[in-house]
């Protein structure tokens, strides 16, 4: 109804992203890849650890060129579960009225038998002409823009091209160009970037071998409970819009992910109320000054429809 999703029938990655009800199509590659974890070399003995992004080189090692893959229709949902490694796989899933693509990915444990530490990340690539320029959100709320390679206060002399460049991701980073945005919203906190134009990346997981010299005093090489290190399992949601009309989708959508409903179960014995209502009662002596802080979802100029000034009747 919403999106169309197609994939190289070859390789099993995704091949391009269609919105029906905006007549959008993008061509979007998604796959795994990673950095190697520096641990220290001729220009800086600095190491990539708990505190500290150093990857040895700019250019990341692809999990796997191809992923194995099986599709899964049914009348509430559509899946495709791709298989890169025996370490990392995903499940791309559409559902009747989804208004974006959910990707669900499972990493670990990273393999390190061969010495070296390793630093994943889900990238997308894009033909958009974005000019070194995406856009990363502050704590869920304000969104900023990012330039590559540049600080708005001082001339920047960069020595460190990727990492660098990552910012913290909190809930969404996304890429435009003058008529198409490509959102990525993020069930939790992460590093974020575009290393490339037309490009976003997002750290999944990380397993490294050296300490950074940082204070944690050990390298980030967590076992788990069987030995082999730990699994990671996460949600990312992409959505294709106008760029004009982008943040109507994501800014609901976010929250969404951010704060979902809680559901609780209890034992049913005893009174119970089925409505519940504070008109008429006090709130008792006992209690002092209340806050109530409100919010506005989109910023000034954002959406047509969404930024618009809102009113509040505390009477």
């Amino acid at each position: 109804q919403h999106l169309r999703v197609l994939f190289d029938p070859v390789t099993g990655h995704l091949r391009e992203i269609q919105n029906l009800a905006k007549g959008i199509s993008l061509p979007v590659f998604q796959s795994f890849y990673w950095y190697n974890a520096s641990a220290g070399d001729s220009e800086s003995s600095q190491a990539s650890g708990a505190y500290i992004f150093r990857p040895n080189a700019s250019v990341p090692s692809p999990v796997a060129k191809r992923a194995t893959t099986r599709l899964l229709k049914t009348a509430v949902v559509q899946e495709l579960h791709q298989n890169f490694s025996a370490w990392c796989s995903q499940v791309l899933r559409l559902r009747p009225g989804q208004p974006y693509l959910e990707l669900e990915w499972t990493v670990g444990p990273i393999p390190v038998g061969d010495g070296l530490g390793k630093e994943v990340i889900s990238r997308f690539q894009t033909p958009l002409r974005t000019a070194g320029l995406f856009y990363t959100d502050s704590n869920g709320r304000q969104v900023l823009e990012r330039r590559r390679d540049y600080r708005p206060t001082w001339n920047l002399s960069q020595s460190e091209p990727v990492a660098g460049n990552y910012y913290p991701v909190n809930t969404r980073i996304f890429i435009r160009d003058q008529k198409v945005q490509l959102t990525v919203l993020t069930d939790r906190s992460q590093g974020g970037s575009s290393i490339l134009d037309g490009s976003l990346e997002l750290m999944v997981h990380r397993r490294l071998l050296n300490d950074d010299k940082r204070g944690l005093g050990e390298a980030l090489d967590e076992p788990g409970a069987d030995g082999r290190g730990l699994v990671v399992r996460g949600r990312h949601l992409v959505l294709l819009d106008t760029a004009q009309a982008a943040a109507e989708q994501h800014r609901p959508r976010a929250q969404e992910m951010a704060t979902p409903p809680q559901g609780v179960l209890a034992a049913g014995e005893g009174p119970h109320l089925r409505q519940v209502s504070g008109e008429g009662r006090g709130v008792g002596a006992g209690v002092g000054p209340l806050l109530l802080r409100l919010e506005h979802l989109y910023e000034q100029g954002e959406s047509h429809n969404g930024s618009q000034p809102a009113s509040v009747d505390l009477t």
